[in-house]
């Protein structure tokens, strides 16, 4: 990885080739493509930007990267340099229980919400997903099951019938993107992720609020557990 954060030419030669007219145009194009690769992991914790070489890099001015990187640190994605400098947030086991934490209770509302709300259309498409999903983790295409995954539970969520529940779903989920992959591929995981949706479903159809939430909380929870282990393992980096 280069001192100025991208990954390769090839991700740069994107965001040069996407972005729109105008400063402002590619001050978001800097700061979508510099988040999404934060939140993938392939620049981690601890890396530096400076201002002036990613600039440079880029054959930017200075004003779109300021302005992509200052927007990056008010969302906690970065963190500003005493001596200069942007240097991506690490982040601690403290914030992984925490975060978790917050999402198990959030995520398995929204579930209830979901579920007390009875719509047929809404079971049906999750079976649906679920069908696509056994069908990718059997011809072994992980890809297609951590997509499928993350829709299952986006339209679980969506369903809850809160917009402002929902979204603070969406922001928290935003910042562990980077584990979602290891958690569904370490061990058994991708199969027990999978039969939890089913018993997820099965409790839904059955209007089983509290084993919605207990369910879900544990299936978030048992992901928790599985970033920390690989963390202590040296597995993940930070």
């Amino acid at each position: 990885m280069s001192s100025t954060g991208l990954v390769d030419l090839a991700g740069l030669k994107a965001i040069m080739g996407t972005r729109r007219k105008g400063k402002r145009g590619l001050s978001l194009s800097i700061y979508n493509a510099l988040r999404r690769s934060i939140l993938r992991g392939e620049i981690p914790g601890g890396h530096r930007f400076v201002e002036e070489k990613l600039a440079s890099f880029l054959g930017a001015s200075r004003t779109p990267v300021r302005e992509a990187l200052q927007r990056l640190r008010q969302e906690e994605l970065l963190e500003k340099l005493k001596y200069g400098g942007y240097e991506v947030r690490r982040i601690a086991n403290k914030d992984i229980e925490e975060i978790f934490g917050i999402r198990s209770v959030l995520e398995s509302y929204a579930a209830v919400l979901a579920t007390r709300r009875k719509q047929p259309d809404l079971m049906a498409e999750l079976q649906e997903i679920i069908q696509r999903s056994r069908t990718a983790l059997e011809k072994g295409d992980s890809e297609q099951f951590v997509s499928l995954n993350t829709e299952f539970h986006d339209r679980l969520y969506r369903a809850s019938g809160s917009d402002r529940l929902y979204k603070m779903i969406h922001e928290l989920r935003d910042h562990f993107y980077r584990f979602r992959r290891v958690i569904l591929s370490r061990g058994t995981m991708p199969g027990t992720s999978l039969r939890d949706h089913e018993r997820m479903m099965r409790a839904m159809a059955k209007g089983d609020e509290k084993a919605v939430e207990r369910i879900v909380r544990e299936h978030i929870l048992r992901g928790m557990g599985v970033v920390l282990r690989e963390i202590k393992k040296g597995k993940i980096t930070v």
